[in-house]
Order: structure tokens, then C-alpha cells, then sequence
């Protein structure tokens, strides 16, 4: 992943951008309405950010602290937790303070109108006074996954058991009937590992949601419970499905705290044309006038039209209608948006998917046709890690998936080329997530595995070793020799941050390499504060490096028309210094044939800024596919936001683009948005 610093939106458009080209006097004309709306709609937005602001205080996030029953490493994924549901709120208007447990006070919760506990296996004696006396005065509490003991009672549940997602699949979607919550959604997908199971203890609280595993059948489990105090969910919010999720979201608030329907329809009527790169409803005519489609100029009028029925509605003081029709109204805007682009079909368009899958477990065909469709020309599928593969490898073990659904990398093959698509083997180097716990063992016992700074054993891969450098060269070639691929494509091709490697044989290697005497073990090569660090971080750079030579000289003496390339950290140099990956030097060496710096962000400034610097450090006329988090864990971009990057990466010079994380999520939202202009196929000759 890249690094989570956001700079400032401060992207400016030129006279180039058709967001700005000169309309016609017809158009001028018959924006003149749509024009009024904008400067209606822009005052909406600047009183909405007045309103949430006074919103703010209304909501708290509880964290949990470390004590005997509750981990470090479980307060730091409660924060994780947190922070998705933190921004999710945003979207819908609202931010929640994050206040420690620790020092939960009757003055810190005055204020709030709603409490979360996002992942709180327990709380104390004197949060649970806190939080009574909170509910007494009318507040209300939203929590998700555990179900402390003394809180069950407030929201008349009690827990009875714990389930994993067995067999796979059983926790897939989300059935709701709940009428009386306005606005809420029907049914929304969470592909869940595990949830708690709860009952209810009174009459009052309700089940308003039950668990769908994947063919669509109901477990018969419940998912979502709601009383007059609050809300429970047996599981955590996923970014699966985000904008159904927030919706949903949007729609239990807006029940518990109606104060909340003004704040939430606002903040729609803000979000109505704020869409991709145009941002307002001005500059978005504009592109649309300027691209010629009229398919996307009448979606341009309806969504108009739509803006001044969440107008009226919102006067009436009707804040679900308007939110409703602010919705659609975005929807059609968005329409507009994805039609009025074009297909550049020299460029790179690929998709990474993470699972090895597809989209579709056991239906490699059926995904090779959706990416097709939508004028994907490149699958980067993950099909090997450093210790475990998803086909029938003779050099690593073979996974779980290979022994459920067969041989991945056959089928993905197979289907791409019936669809034209190129395949590059997505191949997870050094870290041993996934291996089979003998497998780790076997090599930890000989030294072959990562040790931190503090002496922690990892399980990654030590990179000086030679046998761990033979291991990858032998299953990456397996693959280049058994298998009808287009390239091969490295990822954690690096260490796994500063902290590593640090075990015996490095220091041995090092000192054998740099003839420096070393007294103190990992004292003097220590980031920042060892007098040898900038020697170790060059001879760490250089491990991984030797890989990535090796492979190219090995792979091309198999088959020279193999590509070599790598997802890599986009904030350089830094990378070199933080793991060990100097991806500028593999380019400026010819060892790759194109990159994939993993742009992973929200922001478009820190996008354009990322990208503006690998476009000036690389070779020029060098390869580069930008990475789109699309559904990355520090990124979740609505369709327009995608395309937003995509035509970004277009005007930077960019030589194509990589969304992550191809799935069903991506294969309902973002690719339905590519195949309308992105990656629209044009049309056969009929001669």
C-alpha cells in the first residue's frame, strides 16, 4: 500500500480540459435554469458545511484501551474499524470524535446524541454507568461484532453463540425488512468470515436483517437487531458494498436521531454534481456538451431535472424525499459523466484480483467475459504467494482454493484467451501468508526466515538468503514454463517494512559484503540512528534488487517475449529507504518491462502529486499503470471517483491504468461505469 498522507485538492485545470470548453450560444441558453440550480446547490453545500459542523460533537466513537481481556492488537484493529466507519460518516455529513475508554467521562458524552462501539469485546463498570445514564437521557448507541455483557441489556439482546463463515460463503449478503426505517435499502452484500449470534430479550427489539449466504438462501441467522436505544450488528462494517452499506448507515441514523434527516439530505444535495474530475454541475455540462454524446446529454437534463424535485422536497421540509431524489438525480448525473469519456484503446487497462478467483469462485469464464466487456485488456490474477500456490506447483505447497476449485491458473488462462484478455501472473514474493504452518516452521528451523529489530521471528522470506532467492526464481519459472502466460507480475517485492530483516545471516552477509566490522547487532545499522544505516539500507535495496535481475535474465532465456513487471509503493524515494524497493533503478535497468505504483488514495491532489513524480523520476516513453484503490483498505472510490483517476492518469502521461480489487463489487459498480465510455468497445463493421 502507499503511503496514507493526503495533500491538499489542488489540482488546476487548463484550457486543454474540455471541463472547460467555451459552450455555444444554444447550450448557453438552455443552461440558463440549470445554472440557477448550480448557484442554489452551491449555497446548499456551503450551508450544509455550517450545519454538520454544529453536528459534529453529536456523535462519539468509544475506543477501547488495553487491558488484561483486551489486546494491543485488538484496540489497533478497533481503531481500524473506527476509521472505515469514521469515513462513512463524513460521506453522509457526520463526523464522530474518537474518545478512549480510559477516560470516558459524564462531560465527554453531554454533548452526543449517539455513541458507537466499534469493536468493544468489554467495557468497564464505570463505562457501563456512563453509557445507562447516557440512554436514560434519550441517547442513543449503535454497536457492531462484540456484545459486551452489561451493554446486551440496553439493547434487549443476549449473546448465545459465535460462528465462522463455514462452509465458505454462508455470510454473503444481507436481507432487510425493516419499513419503518426510511429509506433503508433491501438487502446489502458483506462477505463476513465469522459473526456473533444474539437474541432478544424483550419484545421491543426487533430483528431487521437476516444472513443470505451466497446461492441467496437465508441462514436463518440474524444480522441487524433494533430497539428504541439502538442498533446491533453481528459483524463489522465491510467495504464490500460500501455505498449500499453507507446507505444503510444513513437510513438507521436518520431512524434513531431524526434531528440527523436534515443533516444527511444535505450532504446528498451537496454530493447531487460534485462528479468525478468536473466537480460541479457547471463544469460537468461542460464536459458533456464538449464530448457530443446524446445519450449523455439528455441524462445531463434529466438529472437537471431531478435536482429541482430534491429542491421542493427539501423546502417541504421532506428529507427523505429529498435525499431520495438527490440520489437519483447523482446517479443519472453520473451517467452523463462515464458516457461523455472516451476509449483509448492502446492504453493498459487492467484489474488486479487478489483472490485468485475472479470474481465468480469456480467461473473463470464468465469474469474473462464481464472484463472484456468493459474494455479490460489485462487480468493480474494472484496466483502464488512465497508459499503457497493455487495450482498444482511442484515447488510450493498447494492451497486450499487449488484443492476446492482446481487448477486456478489453467482456468483464468484458458478463459482469458477465449476473450483476448492478457494474463500476468500476479506473484507475491517473500511473504508467507497463507503457507501451511509446517512450511513456515520447516524454514524457520534453518534460519530462512525474516527476524525484526527486537528479535520477533516474521513470516516473511529472508531476502540475503540464496536458498529463499532459488525458491522464488524456481516457482516463478515453473510458472513461465508450464503455463501460456503474458508476464509476470511481482508484489511485496520488498521487506516488510524498516523493522526487518535483522536475523544472524544478514548481519554475516553484510559484514561479509561492506567489510564493516559491526559491535553492536542491530544497534549501528538502525534506520535514522545507526552509524551504518545508510550502508544497510543500500545492501537491504540490493537483495531485493537481485531478485528482480535474476528473474528478468532467467525468465527471458525461457520465453523472451515475457513481461516483467511490479506492484510497487508510490512515494518515492522513500521506499528504498522504508523496505528496500528501488523500483526507479529496476526501470533505468531494463529488469522491468512496466510498473504499477499503488496510487491508492482518495484525494486527487495526492493522486496528481503521486503520479507527477514517478512520470518525472522514470525513463521516458516508460510503461507506467497507475494502481486505482478502488476497494484498497486506505481507499474506497465511488465509480466516478475511478474514472476521475483514469482520465487523470490519461492527461498526466500515464500509459494505462490497475483497479484493485477486481470482485462482485467492482463487477456491479465500476465496470458497468468503463463499459459506458472508458472502455466502450466500438462497434464492428458490418461490411
Amino acid at each position: 500500500m502507499s503511503s496514507t498522507r493526503f495533500a491538499s485538492k489542488n489540482l488546476r485545470y487548463t484550457a486543454d480540459d474540455p471541463s472547460y470548453a467555451p459552450l455555444s450560444v444554444n447550450a448557453r441558453s438552455q443552461g440558463v435554469i440549470r445554472r440557477i440550480l448550480l448557484v442554489w446547490a452551491m449555497l446548499w453545500v456551503v450551508n450544509g458545511h455550517n450545519f454538520v459542523s454544529a453536528q459534529h460533537a453529536k456523535i462519539a466513537i468509544v475506543l477501547p484501551s488495553v487491558t488484561p481481556e483486551t489486546s494491543e492488537g485488538d484496540v489497533q484493529y478497533a481503531r481500524s474499524v473506527s476509521k472505515r466507519f469514521n469515513r462513512m460518516l463524513n460521506s453522509i455529513g457526520f463526523t464522530a470524535d474518537p474518545l478512549e475508554e480510559a477516560s470516558l467521562s459524564k462531560a465527554a458524552l453531554q454533548s452526543r446524541r449517539l455513541i458507537i462501539l466499534p469493536l468493544n469485546s468489554t467495557v468497564t463498570v464505570q463505562t457501563t454507568e456512563l453509557l445507562q445514564d447516557f440512554v436514560a437521557k434519550g441517547g442513543k448507541l449503535f454497536v457492531t461484532y462484540n456484545l459486551p455483557r452489561t451493554v446486551a441489556p440496553l439493547l434487549g439482546l443476549q449473546q448465545t453463540d459465535w460462528l465462522k463463515d463455514d462452509p465458505p460463503g454462508r455470510f454473503s449478503t444481507i436481507q432487510l425488512r425493516a419499513p419503518e426505517v426510511l429509506d433503508i435499502p433491501v438487502s446489502v452484500r458483506q462477505a463476513s468470515w465469522n459473526i456473533t449470534v444474539a437474541e432478544p430479550t424483550t419484545p421491543q427489539t426487533k430483528i431487521i436483517g437476516y444472513w443470505h449466504d451466497a446461492t441467496g438462501k437465508s441462514t436463518g441467522l440474524p444480522a441487524l437487531f433494533m430497539n428504541e436505544v439502538g442498533v446491533f450488528f453481528s459483524h463489522i462494517f465491510l467495504p464490500d458494498d460500501i455505498e449500499t452499506k453507507t446507505q444503510l448507515l444513513a437510513a438507521l441514523l436518520g431512524h434513531l436521531v431524526p434531528e440527523f434527516r436534515q443533516t444527511l439530505a444535505q450532504q446528498a444535495i451537496a454530493a447531487v454534481s460534485a462528479i468525478g474530475h468536473t466537480q460541479t454541475f457547471e463544469k460537468l455540462e461542460a464536459f458533456v456538451q464538449q464530448g457530443g454524446v446524446q445519450e449523455a446529454i439528455q441524462a445531463l437534463k434529466t438529472g437537471s431535472d431531478l435536482m429541482q424535485q430534491t429542491r421542493a422536497a427539501y423546502q417541504a421540509k421532506n428529507y427523505t424525499a429529498a435525499i431520495t431524489a438527490a440520489r437519483a438525480s447523482r446517479e443519472i448525473l453520473s451517467k452523463a459523466y462515464f458516457l461523455s469519456h472516451t476509449s483509448i484503446e492502446a492504453e493498459g487497462r487492467a484489474v488486479w484480483n487478489h483472490s485468485g478467483l475472479g470474481a465468480y469462485p469456480g467461473d473463470w469464464n464468465r469474469s474473462a467475459k464481464e472484463l472484456a466487456a468493459a474494455g479490460i485488456n489485462m487480468i493480474l490474477p494472484n496466483m502464488a504467494w512465497a508459499g503457497v500456490a493455487h495450482y498444482p506447483s511442484q515447488v510450493l505447497p498447494q492451497s486450499k482454493t487449488f484443492a476446492q476449485y482446481g487448477d486456478q491458473l489453467a482456468q483464468c488462462v484458458t478463459a482469458a484467451r477465449e476473450h483476448g484478455l492478457e494474463v500476468h501472473v500476479w506473484k507475491i514474493t517473500w511473504n508467507l501468508e497463507g503457507a501451511p504452518k509446517e512450511f513456515v516452521e520447516k524454514l524457520r528451523a534453518v534460519g530462512r526466515t525474516q527476524v525484526s529489530a527486537t528479535g520477533k521471528p516474521l513470516n516473511w522470506l529472508c531476502p540475503s538468503h540464496p536458498e529463499n532467492v532459488q525458491l522464488e526464481l524456481k516457482s516463478i519459472l515453473e510458472i513461465i514454463t508450464n503455463y501460456d502466460v503474458d508476464g509476470i507480475h511481482f508484489d511485496y517485492i520488498r521487506y516488510p517494512g524498516s523493522h526487518a530483516c535483522y536475523c544472524d545471516e544478514c548481519r554475516k552477509r553484510f559484514v561479509l559484503a561492506t567489510r564493516q566490522a559491526i559491535e553492536k547487532w542491530p544497534t549501528e545499522v538502525l534506520p535514522k540512528t545507526g552509524k551504518h544505516a545508510d550502508r544497510y539500507v543500500a545492501w537491504r535495496a540490493q537483495q531485493i534488487t537481485r531478485l528482480v535481475r535474476l528473474l528478468h535474465k532467467r525468465a527471458r532465456e525461457v520465453d523472451p517475449d515475457i513481461k516483467i513487471s511490479a506492484a510497487v509503493f508510490g512515494s518515492y524515494p522513500a521506499c528504498v529507504t522504508s523496505i528496500g524497493q528501488d523500483w526507479i533503478a529496476w526501470a533505468k535497468a531494463g529488469y522491468i518491462d512496466f510498473v504499477c505504483p499503488m496510487n491508492y488514495t482518495e484525494n486527487t491532489g495526492y493522486f496528481t502529486e503521486l503520479l507527477s513524480n514517478q512520470l518525472a523520476l522514470l525513463p521516458k516513453g516508460f510503461a507506467i499503470y497507475p494502481g486505482i484503490g478502488a476497494t484498497a483498505s486506505n481507499s474506497l472510490l465511488k465509480p466516478d471517483a475511478v474514472v476521475e483517476q483514469i482520465y487523470l492518469s490519461r492527461h498526466l502521461g500515464g500509459s494505462g491504468w490497475a483497479i484493485f480489487d477486481y470482485s462482485v463489487d467492482i463487477s456491479e459498480t465500476v465496470l458497468p461505469a468503463l463499459t459506458m465510455g472508458v472502455g466502450k468497445r466500438k462497434a464492428k463493421p458490418t461490411h
